[in-house]
């Protein structure tokens, strides 16, 4: 039987570092436990709060009245031939390490995305031409309802633009069919694309990743820095000076509030010059 934990921080478990408490909290260690508490919050028309590894998470602050469901123990992961399968707690970074030691191409693109399996499918994780979407092979998915579990084919699902429209559901697990390729070349090749992150994104303070989607043919940080909004800032929140499409918890003290009234400063200028509204990609909880 899995514990309701309550008064669980969850700024703690987000890459921003911002968010109040849980109210009811649990954390899963198999799918059938994952599935039997879908069906008992279900019973009791509550909807839940599915949490990977809170990279692109922004929480409210203080209490939290959904329940969260945190898939942080659900990391089974296995390589047969060309597949390798993943639980979808499992930490996307942990996967490209795996895959790449057993001679496997195609995730290496998505290296220093500090996700989970699970998340990576639902947000079609993926930057400079990659996506998780692309490798994938099968889903394993449990209804919220807490009905069995269910497959389904990469052909199956609508992939689109950070995206896989998957509703009503709850990724349990996926398998990637991944191309065989040389270790020595799959790590020089993710050895380049972590460089060029290091370079052009602020790894080393606390955010959630790009916050807004990339409007049709044009690119949303080219947009807000030709604005020279780069270093703007809201209390604790700012807009990277590094990467306009980041805003960054700059103190580690920044609240939701602080982060929120930036985003919309951000999308009205935004949207009085280019007459576009951004769309965020950050899961607004």
């Amino acid at each position: 039987m899995v514990v309701t934990q309550t008064g669980v921080c969850l700024a703690a478990r987000t890459s921003f570092r911002i968010g109040g408490v849980a109210r009811e909290f649990y954390a899963p260690a198999s799918a059938d436990e994952l599935r039997s508490i879908l069906r008992s919050l279900h019973e009791r028309g509550v909807q839940p709060f599915l949490l990977g590894g809170g990279a692109n998470t922004l929480f409210p602050d203080g209490e939290f009245a959904h329940p969260v469901i945190s898939t942080e123990n659900l990391r089974g992961l296995t390589v047969e031939g060309r597949k390798l399968r993943a639980e979808s707690g499992v930490r996307l970074n942990v996967m490209i390490q795996t895959a790449m030691r057993a001679g496997l191409g195609g995730l290496e693109g998505l290296i220093g995305i500090p996700g989970t399996a699970g998340g990576a499918v639902c947000m079609n994780a993926g930057g400079a031409g990659w996506s998780f979407g692309d490798h994938v092979l099968e889903l394993g998915l449990l209804p919220l309802d807490g009905g069995p579990i269910f497959c389904l084919k990469s052909s199956e699902v609508c992939w689109g633009y950070r995206t896989s429209h998957l509703k009503g559901c709850v990724v349990a697990w996926v398998t990637m069919d991944l191309t065989p390729d040389s270790p020595e070349r799959l790590r020089e090749r993710a050895s380049t694309f972590m460089r060029k992150k290091v370079a052009t994104q602020p790894l080393g303070i606390p955010s959630a990743g790009c916050v807004f989607r990339n409007p049709p043919g044009a690119s949303a940080g080219r947009w807000i820095e030709s604005l020279g909004l780069k270093g703007l800032s809201r209390g604790g929140a700012k807009v990277s000076e590094r990467h306009a499409n980041f805003i960054v918890n700059t103190t580690g003290c920044a609240r939701a509030t602080d982060v929120l009234m930036l985003v919309e400063d951000v999308r009205s200028r935004v949207e009085r010059h280019f007459g576009v509204r951004l769309e965020t990609e950050i899961v607004l909880a």
